[in-house]
């Protein structure tokens, strides 16, 4: 047992290059995807995208493309883990995440929830309730959770 061990660990090795201060590397997990195990390899991590990014995009290699493209989701699945964004409480925050996440701007998410840039506009600053068509629109256009939308209101 101990032995078969060994040598998963030290084929895991050979095959991730991405190693801390401790010697331990990342592990790969069955997905093929590198998974960061602690605070100091995804530092390691976040200065070697920071060196690849400084690089400029069109400059990279394809093998450095792939590699930037594999750090990135390793510290980003890292950082959903460890170090979540806040879940937003109120209705124009949701609101804003989710423009955000989807790159919408106001006017275009008007049209899209089917209402006048102005109404928007007021709900997003507070000085207006939205209506259940709203509420509805927001949860059938924008995809977000019911249950969060009407705790927020």
């Amino acid at each position: 047992m101990m032995q078969k061990t060994r040598r998963v660990i030290s084929k895991a090795r050979a095959r991730v290059k991405l190693k801390g201060k401790t010697g331990k590397p990342a592990k790969k997990v069955k997905t093929g995807k590198t998974k960061i195990q602690n605070k100091e390899v995804y530092e390691l991590t976040m200065k070697e995208i920071d060196a690849l990014m400084k690089k400029g995009e069109e400059n990279l290699s394809e093998k450095e493309l792939d590699r930037l493209r594999i750090l990135s989701e390793a510290a980003e699945d890292y950082e959903d883990i460890h170090e979540p964004l806040p879940i937003p409480s109120s209705l124009p925050e949701m609101i804003r995440m989710k423009m955000f996440q989807l790159k919408l701007k106001q006017h275009y998410t008007a049209r899209l929830l089917g209402v006048s840039e102005a109404k928007l506009s007021l709900i997003m600053s507070g000085k207006q309730k939205p209506d259940i068509y709203f509420v509805k629109a927001l949860h059938d256009k924008l995809n977000l959770d019911a249950n969060q939308i009407l705790q927020a209101v």
